[in-house]
C-alpha cells in the first residue's frame, strides 16, 4: 500500500515537471511574442469592411486574438526586444458569392478570406523559430468559405495544433461550415 502511494506521488511529480518543461519550450507561451497582421501593402483590417456574408477584417482580428489568447499564448503589438514575431498574412478573394445558394442572379460582391500564412521569426539567434504554417479556409466545395469570425477560431486552433496538439496526440481541429 505504501509502495503504491510512493509510486503515484513520483509519477505525479514527473508528469508535472514534463508538463512544465513542455510549456517553457512552446513559443509565445513562455515569453510574450509580437503579433503582426500583414493585410497587404498599406492595408489594415479596417480596409476590409463588413459584407453581409463573411464579416469584416476587424471581426477576424479581434476573434483571432481572443482565441489564441485563450490557448495561453501571449502577444503584444509593439516592439519587444529579443522577442519572437508571429506574422499572419491573410489571403483574400474578391467577388465571391454572397448568397448561401446560387440562384438566377447571384450576388458576387462579397470578399472572403481564403487562407492565412503563419510564419515565426526569432530575434534571438539561440532560439529556433517554428516552421511556417499554411491554413486554408475551405469548406466542402472550393468556392464556399467560413465567415471571418469562424475562420479566426479555426486558424487559432490550427496554430495550437501545429505547435502543441500534434505532439500531445490531440484531435486535429475540424472545419465548421
Amino acid at each position: 500500500m505504501m509502495m503504491r502511494l510512493l509510486v503515484a506521488c513520483v509519477a505525479t511529480v514527473v508528469a508535472a515537471s514534463v508538463s512544465r518543461a513542455q510549456d517553457t519550450n512552446t513559443p509565445c507561451k513562455s515569453a510574450t511574442c509580437i503579433l503582426l497582421l500583414d493585410w497587404g501593402s498599406g492595408k489594415t483590417s479596417g480596409s476590409f469592411p463588413p459584407d453581409r456574408r463573411y464579416g469584416s477584417g476587424d471581426d477576424f482580428e479581434s476573434r483571432f486574438r481572443a482565441a489564441i489568447g485563450s490557448r495561453g499564448y501571449r502577444f503584444k503589438d509593439g516592439p519587444i526586444e529579443g522577442a519572437m514575431t508571429m506574422s499572419l498574412r491573410p489571403t483574400t478573394k474578391a467577388r465571391v458569392m454572397c448568397d448561401a445558394m446560387a440562384g438566377l442572379n447571384p450576388d458576387m460582391n462579397c470578399t472572403a478570406m481564403t487562407g492565412i500564412a503563419v510564419s515565426f521569426t526569432s530575434a534571438d539567434p539561440k532560439v529556433k523559430a517554428p516552421g511556417a504554417i499554411r491554413i486554408t479556409n475551405r469548406c466542402a466545395a472550393g468556392d464556399i468559405f467560413m465567415p471571418n469570425r469562424e475562420f479566426a477560431q479555426y486558424a487559432a486552433d490550427m496554430i495550437w495544433y501545429q505547435l502543441e496538439g500534434q505532439a500531445a496526440k490531440a484531435d486535429r481541429p475540424i472545419v465548421n461550415c
